[in-house]
């Protein structure tokens, strides 16, 4: 049939490239030691700010989803990306750490938004049999803005040999990114209008009320499966402060800061990419489960 943006596939790559514009160049950035920042203290502290309000409104952002639907829910999400870079423009010049630290816990409630809305759409959209495929296309593409926003951050500042806060071009550089992909979020068709090639719609599950989703997401807690689960939680992110703000913020230049961030993320694109279809291709076989937003 041809290419169709109404399409499966279609529209995980477009989240694929939303996602590379707006958290993969947030990777890039945040991985700069304190966003950029030669003082690290403000970005840890907006940190801290974006990562509480995340994991708050990670688990209320499945009921906001269910009302809005992916398009609005994705690109409210987005634009909270580029208030955050705009915040760190603004500080290069005002010194105004109140309002990065804002920022900051915008940012976890968007981020709540834009992931669940991510989540959804990749378990929905697919067919069992294309989940581990269509997964691993997503993380790569996902993960190459984090590469790109690297080697954007290492070419402007190539002749920065200590460290010091990022210069304003970079920062523009990064936001303009940020808000061509949240113009993309507003390109994504409502699940409604999402079709196999056969014709076939996807499955959507009947939307709760807010508090039955609400309800449902806190006795997963109960759940002896989700609890197992949590220690790898934290471990895939345990790290990440230790290693862009004490290690890479604190004894590498600019340059070798983005130098670094770009081998680091390089390797993902190996692996993320074939990994995933190998194996949850091959568990969506064995196991089909009922698909639904």
């Amino acid at each position: 049939m041809g290419f169709r943006w109404t399409s499966p596939l279609a529209q995980v790559i477009a989240v694929g490239f939303i996602c590379f514009c707006c958290p993969g160049m947030f990777n890039a950035l945040n991985s700069l030691g304190g966003g950029g920042q030669l003082d690290s203290k403000v970005g840890q502290n907006a940190n801290v700010a974006l990562y509480t309000c995340f994991a708050i409104f990670g688990l209320l952002a499945g009921a906001i989803h269910n009302k809005l639907g992916p398009k609005w829910t994705i690109f409210i999400g987005c634009a909270t990306y580029v208030l955050y870079a705009g915040s760190l423009l603004c500080y290069n010049h005002t010194q105004n750490g109140a309002f990065t630290i804002a920022a900051g816990g915008i940012l976890g409630v968007g981020a709540g938004l834009l992931w669940t809305a991510q989540g959804a759409i990749m378990m929905a959209y697919p067919r069992e049999h294309d989940k581990g495929k269509f997964i691993g296309y997503f993380w790569a593409i996902f993960n190459a803005g984090a590469v790109l926003g690297s080697v954007i951050a290492f070419a402007i500042n190539y002749n920065v040999t200590e460290a010091k806060s990022l210069g304003d071009p970079t920062y523009i550089v990064f936001i303009s990114l940020m808000a061509v992909g949240t113009l993309i979020a507003l390109s994504l068709c409502p699940p409604t209008a999402v079709s196999h090639s056969n014709g076939d719609k996807i499955q959507i599950q009947p939307f709760p009320t807010w508090s039955g989703e609400v309800i449902a997401v806190m006795k997963l807690f109960l759940d002896w499966r989700m609890l197992v689960l949590i220690p790898m939680f934290l471990s895939s992110n345990w790290f990440y402060s230790y290693q862009f703000s004490t290690v890479n913020g604190a004894y590498f230049s600019t340059r070798t800061q983005s130098l670094n961030n770009i081998f680091t993320g390089s390797p993902r694109l190996v692996v993320l990419g074939p990994l995933p279809v190998f194996s949850i291709t091959r568990v969506s076989t064995a196991r089909p489960v009922p698909s639904g937003v």
